[in-house]
């Protein structure tokens, strides 16, 4: 860590050569491939370079050394589906239209995402990993689709497939007797996995990423979408990682008295979504904390595996390289687990990005930046759009990073939005949290340089009132921009991005189905997901 700080420092003498860079019009004719890495469920401080106290992440926090970090960056929704589609659209869910994980969560037509534009440039895409994009037999652009479950057009075998054909019924099912907390609606996702950590999930994915590497069309740039599940629940974890965290030793945090209340009532009431997304149990805090930084470690020792091979095969020297995450996980904050709210263990994430070590963009983000300022998702593909000299189309709501990363943007936004049931605002040091969608509801509004917890409300304080004022008026402000959907000269929308009113009505009536089979858990956004291999 002290590394990277001096690290950054130094990057103030470059400031010149990388205003320079920023200036610089990029070579049209040979563009860089793009490595897009992205965990599920990844809280923004699990990681050495974020001040993690235990976690071991050296490939994370080497990237991070090489590239640039945003230590302040939020999600636009703290949940899959919609988070994934603002990525890939620099556009708010209120405007791509994808508000929730549900299989009707459809996005409105002609919403043009980053592997459609890729593609249109000239790009061969590829994806090992989960998307979350329904319906879900799309290929959305991508030349290849390794899925870790049922996505995709399935002209390449998916996760689920490989380990059935291999283990047959017992693929997915713990070790017999591992399962610390059976009964637990939370608890019940311990317990130890029964094979090699070679047909782990991560590496599987891995695996294919590379052989994609290694058999790709040298004669276009690339982009692969490399998605892992992990650090999202099960916490099944492999070898070593399942025994690399003493639950003993981790620090928690303290449980409050009244979530322990509504914990046990919803567990007596059946009530499995609630009871899922609340802790009250000390130990099993440690327990399912030390299978999720064994997941962490996991993913970092995969994404080394993806390095070295950009770095052996002279790769490196033209692929942008981002990591980042579609939300976090609560892990007890508040006596919170999993997402969908919008403190900052769920709505908050990280965020890396490093150039091709040989383009003109090295000198400006390979220096182990540290950037403090708040940045947003949907603020990702503007900038690799404009690192891969294609122009930022209409529609885009984000906006690059460049200039904030040069030093040169000296009205920088530093604010972001972030909805799901509520909504959240961040505005510099302060964060307004509303319940509901209206933007009328109930206010929390948080000082995060004195109060990094969240544990003192000033909503209702003296001396408050008015940025409070201010803040909802943003909000509304924010709801009512919804611009037409993107625009690129020369494409032809593709029809998956069109849905039929047929379709829609179909979708909308199989989430009804399962909505009425699993009624506890949709009405209080479970985290499992009913329907097989999701």
């Amino acid at each position: 860590m002290k590394a990277l700080l001096l690290c950054s420092l130094a990057c103030l003498a470059l400031q010149p050569a990388a205003a320079a860079a920023l200036d610089a019009k990029p070579d049209q004719k040979s563009r860089d491939n793009l490595l897009f890495i992205m965990t599920d469920e990844m809280k923004w401080d699990v990681m050495g370079v974020a001040g993690h106290p235990v976690v071991k992440t050296p490939n994370l926090d080497r990237l991070a050394a090489q590239g640039t970090y945003y230590r302040t960056t939020y999600t636009a929704a703290p949940i899959c589906s919609p988070s994934r589609r603002s990525f890939f659209t620099s556009r708010y869910p209120h405007v791509h239209g994808v508000l929730d994980n549900t299989r009707d969560a459809l996005a409105n037509d002609a919403e043009v995402d980053l592997p459609t534009l890729l593609k249109h440039q000239g790009y061969e895409t590829a994806i090992s990993g989960k998307l979350h994009f329904y319906p879900e037999w799309h290929d959305w652009s991508f030349d290849y689709f390794w899925s870790r479950t049922s996505e995709g057009p399935n002209r390449e075998p998916t996760y689920r497939q490989y380990m059935q054909a291999k283990y047959g019924p017992e693929a997915f099912v713990p070790k017999p007797g591992s399962v610390p907390y059976p009964r637990d609606p939370l608890g019940h996702d311990l317990g130890q996995y029964r094979f090699d950590k070679a047909d782990f999930e991560t590496f599987w994915l891995t695996d294919r990423a590379l052989e994609y590497l290694d058999q790709r069309n040298g004669e276009k740039p690339f982009f692969l979408f490399l998605s892992f599940n992990e650090p999202h629940s099960p916490y099944r974890v492999t070898e070593p990682y399942a025994s690399m965290y003493d639950p003993s030793k981790l620090s928690v945090p303290v449980i409050p008295a009244e979530v322990k209340a509504q914990r046990q009532a919803a567990i007596a009431k059946g009530n499995k979504g609630m009871s899922r997304h609340l802790i009250d149990d000390e130990q099993m805090m440690r327990d399912l904390t030390a299978q999720y930084l064994g997941h962490i470690t996991n993913v970092d020792d995969n994404v080394g595996r993806v390095l070295s091979y950009l770095d052996s095969s002279g790769l490196a020297d033209n692929t942008i390289v981002v990591f980042s995450a579609d939300h976090g996980n609560m892990l007890g904050d508040h006596g919170k687990w999993f997402k969908g709210v919008m403190y900052e263990g769920s709505s908050r994430i990280p965020l890396i990005i490093r150039a091709g070590k040989n383009t003109q963009y090295a000198r400006l983000f390979n220096q182990g930046k540290v950037v403090e300022q708040v940045v947003e998702s949907i603020d990702v593909m503007p900038t690799l759009l404009e690192m891969m000299a294609i122009d930022i189309p209409n529609g885009v709501q984000g906006q690059s990073l460049l200039p904030l990363t040069a030093g040169k943007a000296q009205d920088w936004k530093n604010s972001a939005f972030s909805q799901r049931s509520d909504l959240m605002y961040r505005q510099g040091d302060y964060k307004l949290i509303v319940s509901g969608t209206s933007g009328e509801g109930e206010a929390e509004l948080y000082d995060l340089r004195r109060d990094p917890k969240e544990l003192h409300n000033l909503a209702d304080e003296a001396g408050y009132q008015e940025r409070v004022t201010r803040m909802r008026r943003a909000i509304h402000g924010w709801q009512a921009n919804k611009p037409a959907p993107i625009t690129v000269p020369g494409l032809t929308v593709p029809a998956h991005l069109y849905n039929s009113d047929s379709l829609r009505k179909a979708q909308h009536k199989s989430v009804q189905a399962m909505m009425a089979k699993h009624p506890k858990c949709f009405q209080n956004q479970c985290d499992a997901k009913p329907a097989a291999g999701e």
